[in-house]
C-alpha cells in the first residue's frame, strides 16, 4: 500500500491533475463544438452575415470537433501507452470519452430544444 501512496505522490508531483483536467476539458470543449454543429445543421439561418449558411458552418464545426477529439484522445492514449497495464487503461478510456462525449450532445440537445 506503502508503494501505491507512493507513486500516486509521484504523478501528482509530476502534474497528473493538471494534465487530467485539461484533458476533460478538451473533451468537452469538443462535445459542445459537436453539439453545435449538429444543432446548426438542424436550423436554416445565415450566419456570418448572410455568407454562409448553417448548413456550411455546422459541417465545418463537426469537422473541426472530431480532428480536436482525435488530437486530444490520441495525446491521451500516447501518455498511458508509457504505463503499466496501458491496453487496459486505454480501453478504458477510450470507452470512458465516448461515453462523456456523447452525454454531453445530449444534455446540449436538450437544453437547445427547451
Amino acid at each position: 500500500m506503502r508503494k501505491l501512496w507512493s507513486k500516486y505522490l509521484a504523478l501528482l508531483d509530476a502534474d497528473l491533475s493538471a494534465k487530467i483536467f485539461d484533458n476533460i476539458k478538451n473533451l468537452l470543449v469538443c462535445a459542445l463544438l459537436f453539439a453545435a454543429g449538429t444543432d446548426a445543421l438542424h436550423g436554416n439561418h445565415q450566419i456570418f452575415m448572410g455568407l454562409w449558411g448553417s448548413t456550411l458552418a455546422g459541417w465545418g464545426l463537426i469537422i473541426v470537433s472530431a480532428l480536436l477529439l482525435l488530437l486530444n484522445i490520441s495525446d491521451a492514449l500516447r501518455r498511458l501507452a508509457k504505463l503499466r497495464h496501458h491496453v487496459v487503461l486505454q480501453l478504458i478510456l477510450f470507452l470512458l470519452y465516448l461515453i462523456l462525449a456523447v452525454r454531453v450532445v445530449e444534455i446540449v440537445w436538450s437544453f437547445r430544444a427547451t
